[in-house]
């Protein structure tokens, strides 16, 4: 097996060397540039407590909703399964009668204020303008999904569309849409601030989390405990496991039996943020791995990418991507099977728990006051 390492643009690159080097300290020049960035990490924990403090004493507003907010959010950047969690939530939710609208930033699109992406029948914008993220959500869930930059916006769009629950992709540090429970996601070691680690927020933060779970991303083994400041929180836990395979037919995703893979000679083709679980999961499937094209995370995929990814398709029986990089990469031309995703779910221990747990919140949500408000200084404020 062999890897191979597109030009990538300058981001990219040095995105890569953060998570790669510097974040897990990778030898001398890992450690190196870490104690380097410390003080910028420094800087930055000074500012996100004082954002934090501005909001715990009101003197920033939280918006709330008419209806209920359940938010799936992390500590660290990228790659803790955010998404196929928040997916998972939103159709049990579903299946339990409520209409749900899955609402996120809409990470890499053009989308400057609140669009529905999906009324649940399939995407009803492209992928430049929503973002990755959102037409996987868009082609896998029978409910909504709203991207916009303003989640307070995106809730309230949902209400207006009939929806009466909002589920928020990654909404842990958007304190200016109040939410009514947030789980907050947790996968490997916790380690600095950014940019000299991933952390986005100090692990105090996690007293505002209504529930944790720890993600295994597939390495085999059960994440590492919670730290200490999350004592006395409900814990989860969460597999993320390999079912299926999708491939894309005119745009129209058809879901095909995993076991194809078994054998099989394949390339990887990634643009995710940490790639390593996805190659694991396609060597426990007995795969002969032989090139792995990886790129940035929400890599948009060129002509010449495709150029190269074709012209490398012909040595094997298949090039396997994720979701997230299929919907970019649909739009080329590839022969019939030859480009396929591994379709990762979550399995959540306990789930019937979890999930009366968030019913519960719903319930005394939908027992108040109900309408738009701000929340400042303790004090609620209707619209």
């Amino acid at each position: 097996m062999y890897r191979t390492k597109p030009n990538k643009p300058v981001k990219e690159t040095v995105a890569r060397l953060l998570r790669q080097v510097v974040w897990n300290q990778r030898g001398a020049a890992g450690r190196f540039l870490g104690m380097l960035l410390q003080p910028f990490s420094v800087a930055y924990g000074s500012g996100v407590a004082l954002r934090n403090w501005l909001y715990d004493w009101g003197l920033l507003k939280s918006t709330r909703v008419k209806i209920p907010v359940i938010s799936v959010g992390n500590l660290a950047v990228g790659g803790t399964g955010k998404t196929p969690v928040a997916l998972w939530l939103a159709k049990k939710l579903q299946a339990r009668g409520h209409r749900v609208a899955v609402v996120l930033r809409g990470y890499g699109g053009k989308a400057r204020s609140a669009v529905i992406v999906s009324r649940g029948r399939g995407p009803e914008v492209d992928v430049q303008h929503a973002g990755d993220e959102a037409i996987v959500l868009a082609k896998s869930f029978g409910g909504g999904v709203i991207v916009s930059p303003e989640r307070a916006r995106g809730a309230e769009l949902a209400h207006s569309a009939g929806y009466d629950v909002v589920v928020l992709d990654d909404g842990f540090q958007h304190r200016a849409l109040a939410r009514d429970f947030d789980l907050v996601l947790l996968s490997g070691p916790l380690r600095r601030l950014l940019p000299a680690g991933p952390l986005r927020e100090p692990y105090r933060a996690l007293a505002r989390a209504d529930a944790l779970a720890l993600v295994d991303k597939g390495f085999g083994a059960r994440p590492l405990g919670p730290p200490r400041s999350a004592a006395g929180k409900p814990l989860f836990y969460v597999r993320l496991e390999p079912t299926a395979l999708v491939e894309s037919d005119g745009g129209r995703w058809v879901v095909r039996p995993l076991q194809e893979l078994s054998g099989r000679r394949v390339a990887a083709v990634t643009g995710i943020a940490e790639p390593e679980a996805f190659y694991l999961a396609l060597q426990q499937w007995e795969v002969h791995l032989g090139e792995i094209f990886e790129f940035g995370d929400h890599h948009a995929y060129s002509p010449s990418d495709w150029h190269v990814l074709s012209r490398s398709a012909q040595q094997f029986d298949h090039l396997v991507t994720t979701e997230k990089d299929l919907v970019k990469l649909e739009q080329f031309p590839f022969a019939r099977g030859k480009l396929v995703a591994l379709r990762v779910e979550p399995v959540v221990e306990r789930e019937e728990e979890l999930l009366a747990m968030v019913e519960e919140k719903i319930s005394a949500a939908r027992g108040g006051t109900g309408g738009m408000v701000e929340t400042t200084g303790g004090q609620t404020y209707a619209h």
